[in-house]
């Protein structure tokens, strides 16, 4: 046999594998570094966008909130973040010269207008829909069914005053009567005294309550909706807002949410050796 038809040698072999060896090490210096730090990048944009997210969502619901109904449970960690979201509002009749129904405060009450229309007109269109009226509640007193706020047994019926401009008859359309303007009227089941007047004439509609629930135990944030006003959150639709929480905290107690109108949140979230903190504030019109 000749030399040319031969095979390897053990040496070569040998020889061989320690010369790939050492490019795959060489190699792997660079590459791995690289193929982690690519991994990091991306963990650590996935929270800022889940903490954004959960944060953007939280202060969503804080700006459309009831005056005063903002209300913090355990600032520091594990807080529980509570609100009645209004469904809509307007500016109640008080002694207007075109006003042909006007509200009158610290007395009982069934029937007054509105300076204009609420923006959705239908929200009392099933009888026993939930929805309530709140007007001067300046401490969160719609939270025990004080009289700022109409009771869950009292329905709310709007109508259209003075009822005969256009044709159909809408609200905010010229009146064909002493009115510029047809506008609406509220008519309630039940007569309602509300004690305090709202320095600027402010009526909100609401229905139920909202609350964000962090608990870093089960490393969640969860948003509990649907639920009666006073009621405990959990017993709302509950929906997990985001993951992977490590620290939460809301650095404002509920009086100084009342007094400045500014919440400051505070959301830590972790992934393997991957943790970002965001803070946001959000500013809410705690105005009557």
């Amino acid at each position: 046999m000749t030399r040319a038809g031969r095979g390897f040698t053990l040496m070569e072999t040998v020889l061989v594998i320690v010369i790939l060896g050492i490019v795959g090490v060489s190699l792997g210096m660079f590459i791995v570094p690289a193929v982690q730090s690519q991994q990091a990048m991306q963990d650590r944009a996935a929270l800022v966008d889940s903490a954004e997210t959960a944060l953007r969502r939280m202060a969503r619901d804080i700006r459309i909130a009831l005056p005063n109904s903002v209300k913090v449970t355990s600032p520091a960690s594990n807080f529980t973040l509570e609100m009645i979201p209004t469904v809509d509002g307007g500016r109640y009749c008080s002694g207007d010269a075109d006003c042909n129904n006007s509200l009158t405060i610290a007395a009982a009450d069934t029937v007054f207008d509105i300076l204009g229309c609420f923006r959705n007109g239908t929200f009392t269109a099933s009888p026993g829909s939930g929805y309530r009226l709140v007007i001067g509640d300046p401490n969160g007193g719609a939270y025990t069914g004080a009289a700022v706020i109409t009771p869950t047994t009292t329905t709310v019926a709007l109508t259209i005053w003075p009822g005969t401009g256009a044709s159909p008859t809408v609200c905010g359309t010229a009146s064909a009567t002493a009115n510029s303007y047809n506008r609406h009227r509220v008519t309630l089941s039940a007569p309602q005294t509300f004690p305090t007047a709202s320095p600027r004439r402010r009526v909100f509609v609401v229905s139920t309550a909202v609350a964000y629930i962090c608990n870093t135990a089960t490393q969640t944030l969860t948003r509990y909706s649907g639920y009666a006003i006073g009621a405990s959150p959990v017993t709302g639709t509950a929906a997990l807002v985001t993951d992977k929480v490590t620290a939460c905290s809301v650095t404002s107690l509920t009086g100084q949410v009342q007094a400045t109108g500014l919440v400051t949140l505070s959301l830590t979230l972790g992934i393997g050796n991957e943790a970002v903190q965001l803070m946001h504030q959000a500013q809410l019109d705690n105005s009557q």
